[in-house]
């Protein structure tokens, strides 16, 4: 997959630098930014490489070379055409600096000082709407791991979260909630824009790229990347099977990741046919008594697949007997990836904790 390319351009060199090297560090598998404090600099750069995306700052936006390339990619209309186009021009803006320039209102505008990962989202929201659709070629090597307890254990998505930071260590991981009442957004303090049920839009209806419709909305979570689980949860089993088997193998095969997990709530509908499209399934026991049964029920249906193939994905697992309170307090991911937990997975998944 080609690495998308962005421009951070502003005379604030302070700003420009930090932003282009944490793009490069937090985003580096799929995106190269670059740094430029001169018009020169940038209009030099561009000679010799395409950009995909160009973050103007002040400083920049008086430039007549500058000024011209965006001019000619807005219509006479005075607006951003939404014909797929070679580069996204986006003004970074600063509200305390007043006016910007006379054509600020011809290309899409994106806060200046806010955090970096927001400023990425609200970009890949702009990329999925304007850029050019580039058809990714399906990589073998990408798996899709399912994560289910029968008994709706509490561990469970302790389990996938902390699953996803071991994997994430070597490879490229996306975490899907699809739980109901997931309530991440009150755990991690977080406001999310998108979620889950907007991505899944973005994607079944050809809005864009499918990389940049799932990276307008992600998370960063202790390494690992995830889409926010849907707010109007209900929705969750309204949707027909076929459109989460067609969001599933959109993701598999053009969103980039390598890895892909899937933390399920309920039997959504497609829930089986989902399952067989895992490399493997983890199912918690979580222990006596009604989840025992549960867990039975479940097998019982695996069985009537008739799929041998499937019931040979599917590892049942007894989690190490750990305290409730492990779940409480302010440090509770932390406290699963370094306590009991933790061993655990990297033990299931042969990850050594500080290993290249």
């Amino acid at each position: 997959m080609r690495k998308i390319s962005i421009a951070v351009c502003d005379a604030d060199k302070a700003y420009s630098r930090k932003l282009g090297e944490w793009i490069t560090l937090e985003q580096g598998e799929s995106i190269l930014g670059y740094s430029f404090f001169t018009p020169e600099s940038f209009l030099e750069f561009q000679r010799s490489k395409r950009v995909d995306v160009v973050l103007l700052g002040s400083g920049f936006w008086e430039d007549a070379g500058i000024a011209e390339q965006v001019l000619a990619a807005v219509p006479g209309d005075g607006n951003v055409t939404e014909s797929p186009v070679e580069t996204v021009w986006i003004c970074l803006y600063d509200p305390a600096e007043g006016e910007c320039f006379k054509w600020a209102d011809s290309i899409p505008m994106i806060q200046k000082y806010q955090p970096a990962s927001g400023i990425m989202r609200e970009v890949f929201a702009l990329c999925q709407k304007y850029r050019k659709e580039e058809q990714e070629v399906f990589a073998a090597g990408r798996e899709v791991i399912g994560i289910y307890s029968p008994g709706h254990s509490i561990w469970q998505t302790p389990f996938a979260l902390t699953l996803a930071q071991a994997l994430s260590q070597k490879e490229r991981v996306l975490y899907v909630n699809l739980k109901e009442c997931a309530g991440f957004s009150g755990w991690l303090k977080e406001s999310y824009q998108r979620d889950l049920l907007d991505v899944m839009y973005l994607c079944l209806t050809g809005k864009g790229n499918i990389s940049d419709c799932i990276n307008s909305a992600v998370h960063r979570l202790e390494g690992f990347d995830y889409i926010p689980p849907a707010r109007d949860c209900v929705c969750l089993g309204q949707i027909a099977g076929e459109d989460y088997i067609r969001f599933l193998r959109l993701v598999i095969e053009k969103s980039g990741y390598d890895i892909i997990i899937l933390d399920f709530g309920m039997m959504v509908p497609g829930f089986m046919e989902m399952l067989g499209l895992c490399g493997r399934g983890y199912v918690l026991s979580g222990g006596m008594g009604l989840q025992e049964y549960a867990l039975e029920h479940l097998k019982e249906m695996v069985a009537k697949q008739g799929s041998l193939e499937l019931e040979e994905k599917l590892s049942y697992l007894s989690l190490p007997r750990m305290a409730s309170e492990a779940c409480k307090g302010e440090f509770e991911m932390q406290q699963w990836v370094w306590g009991e937990l933790g061993d655990y997975v990297r033990a299931l998944v042969g990850v050594q904790v500080g290993t290249d």
